[in-house]
């Protein structure tokens, strides 16, 4: 699947989040070559700097993938990183950039499947969305 020039950074927390991408390529289920993922100890650690500096040097879109909610080996990363996301949303909305641009989802090392849904309907509505516009007014 070709990317049509956008970028998204992933998000995965090491044992669950990118174990759903690595499934996914196991079982050769094919998502857009669009996504670059950065494994993280756990998707608590995502924070607003990161996620806006993915933004600012001009991704598309970010996606979140850590483990289920409640299941989290840091007991609340997951929890966390999600109030953060909603909050981030908020932020997105007021700099003038989509909220629909940053996603978080709950996946397992056993649902590459998933992931690959999860994958190809975010690229989806990047793709509906546009490129960035913070990209877009710094050429």
């Amino acid at each position: 699947m070709t990317n049509n020039g956008i970028k998204i950074i992933a998000f995965c927390c090491r044992k669950w989040g990118y174990g759903g991408a690595d499934m996914a390529g196991t079982i050769r289920a094919q998502y857009p070559t669009a996504y670059r993922i950065i494994i993280v100890p756990c998707t608590g650690r995502v924070g607003a700097d990161l996620v806006m500096r993915a933004f600012g040097r001009g991704s598309d879109g970010v996606l979140i993938v850590g483990w289920h909610p409640g299941e989290c080996d840091y007991e609340t990363g997951n929890k966390f990183a999600y109030r953060s996301v909603e909050y981030l949303k908020d932020v997105l909305n007021s700099a003038g950039i989509a909220p629909k641009r940053l996603r978080m989802e709950f996946c397992s090392s056993a649902e590459g499947a998933k992931f690959k849904e999860v994958a190809t309907e975010f690229y989806n509505t990047i793709k509906g969305l546009g490129g960035n516009p913070l990209k877009e007014s710094s050429s």
